[in-house]
């Protein structure tokens, strides 16, 4: 069982909502004074938030706590919080099991519960199957999710023991210093593993998994998966030739574990980027060739999604004159489709839950279902094509182009003024009576969810029509320079 230490409780509360995440406040703030929610509407939320992570790969809820982060704890008796954590054995069909931890910071008592994956479909009683997407929770048949958690027993390769493998086959140096990056950073490295399931308890010498192997081995990793690294290759044109026309060039082929694959993935690309100066609105900016987070958000998807069962490929990145292509083994993992990225719906289906786990709570990755629509639009603020997603014999491809579609005076652009003018009147009105402006309130006042709300604060403060204040998750804003000075009080 997981118990956080005080460090690790605030470090919790710094993070954002997620896959993995969920913040629950007890409170009713919409009556005057404020008061606790009902038991009722307690229970139901547990039940709800509960279910949700078991159907998909298993999370944390933590109760008492604000959307923002804020702690503001609870009053209940110890009766109505035992009648709290019967919920899973309760209301969920079948029973749920969990781990808790009562703490207390600054005065305040959390409730923190830790959920695993569940083997099977789980119910909510009268409320059908809910089922995790990022920080939202959706109603799946209970023969969708049952079919995702059969096809993982039966083809996770991540989550398969090495008999041959111990913990002494671990870079536990690597291990430590990656998972200093997780609110874990105060446990024993071994704790830590074995918290994430990539160790597995056992009489003797704990089992070692797949999983646990492709992040952290030692290298060499050919003993435990011969193609497990990328290669990157740069083409002199647009189009591959052959022969004595041959005008490909294999640049680097990187091979180490994916902890440190990754960042160094991301420094090579750098310095095969390219700069110059690009037109954008209405001033020349020296850019890359491709967004940053475009490119980066490529490489992790394709080295957290990738089948990691098919031991004959490896992940490929093709630098053309025109384009980026990024290559990973493997077919969409159901319910994804083209159709649903193309649409840059958030969707959550994982074939590595284990590996993306940690990637996420390492600070590696985006949470599930974020990062597509986000490359969608960091492409279209740098005035280029869309990104482009095929698959083809069993191998994911995303294309990334490098040539500019647009001018200063193309409709994109004036659509994007219009929508800065169309926030304008409201964020004016807002400031002449508030100070500052809260994720929650600017949800409020354009009827937005989460997430499209931290995207448009992002893109508010890229353009100055907001000034952050404070780096921490639910930061307040200030009116920017480029807001006009009826926003000011």
């Amino acid at each position: 069982m997981t118990v956080f230490s005080e460090a690790e409780l605030r470090a919790l509360l710094q993070r954002e909502e997620g896959q993995f995440l969920e913040f629950k406040s007890l409170w009713d703030y919409d009556s005057t004074p404020r008061k606790l929610l009902s038991r009722r509407q307690v229970r139901n939320m547990i039940a709800e938030s509960i279910a949700a992570f078991a159907n998909a790969d298993g999370g944390t809820l933590v109760l008492g706590v604000d959307d923002n982060g804020t702690l503001s704890g609870h009053h209940y008796t110890e009766e109505a919080i035992a009648d709290f954590l019967a919920v899973p054995d309760r209301r969920l069909r079948p029973p749920v099991r969990i781990n808790v931890q009562r703490a207390v910071l600054e005065g305040q008592e959390l409730l923190v519960l830790h959920v695993g994956i569940a083997p099977e479909a789980v119910m909510v009683e009268g409320n059908g199957f809910p089922y995790r997407v990022g920080d939202t929770i959706i109603r799946e048949p209970q023969e969708v999710i049952n079919e995702r958690k059969q096809a993982y027993r039966r083809v996770g390769y991540e989550q398969r023991i090495r008999a041959e493998a111990s913990l002494a086959d671990l870079d536990l140096t690597l291990a430590t210093t990656f998972l200093a990056q997780t609110v874990h950073k105060d446990h024993p490295v071994e704790d830590v593993l074995a918290q994430y399931g990539l160790v597995l308890p056992r009489a003797g010498v704990p089992a070692v998994n797949n999983a646990a192997l492709l992040l952290f081995g030692r290298t060499p990793l050919v003993p435990w998966h011969p193609r497990a690294g990328i290669r990157f290759f740069r083409v002199a044109g647009t189009e591959r030739q052959h022969g004595t026309h041959r005008n490909v060039t294999q640049l680097f082929r990187l091979e180490l574990p994916l902890a440190a694959a990754i960042p160094e993935a991301h420094r090579f690309m750098a310095t095969q980027i390219r700069r110059s100066e690009k037109l954008y609105d209405l001033f020349f900016r020296e850019m890359p060739e491709y967004p940053t987070f475009a490119w980066q958000e490529a490489i992790v998807n394709a080295v957290a999604h990738r089948d990691y069962a098919d031991q004959s490929r490896e992940i490929e990145v093709w630098f053309f004159d025109d384009r980026l292509e990024v290559l990973s083994p493997g077919d969409l993992v159901a319910p994804v489709t083209l159709a649903h990225l193309r649409e840059r719906r958030r969707m959550h289906a994982s074939r590595n839950p284990l590996i993306v786990r940690v990637l996420v709570e390492a600070g590696l990755m985006r949470e599930e279902g974020e990062g597509i629509p986000r490359m969608y639009e960091e492409m279209e603020d740098a005035l280029l094509s869309q990104p482009e997603f095929g698959v083809e014999q069993a191998e994911f491809r995303v294309t990334l182009r490098n040539e500019p579609v647009l001018n200063r005076l193309s409709p994109l652009l004036a659509e994007r003024r219009e929508w800065f003018a169309g926030r304008v009147p409201q964020l004016q009105t807002h400031f002449k009576t508030q100070r500052t402006l809260t994720n929650t309130q600017y949800r409020q006042l354009f009827g937005l969810t989460r997430y499209a709300a931290v995207r448009e604060l992002r893109r508010l403060g890229e353009e100055r029509f907001l000034s952050p204040l404070g780096a921490r998750r639910g930061a307040h804003y200030l009116p920017g320079p480029a807001l006009p000075h009826g926003g000011e009080k």
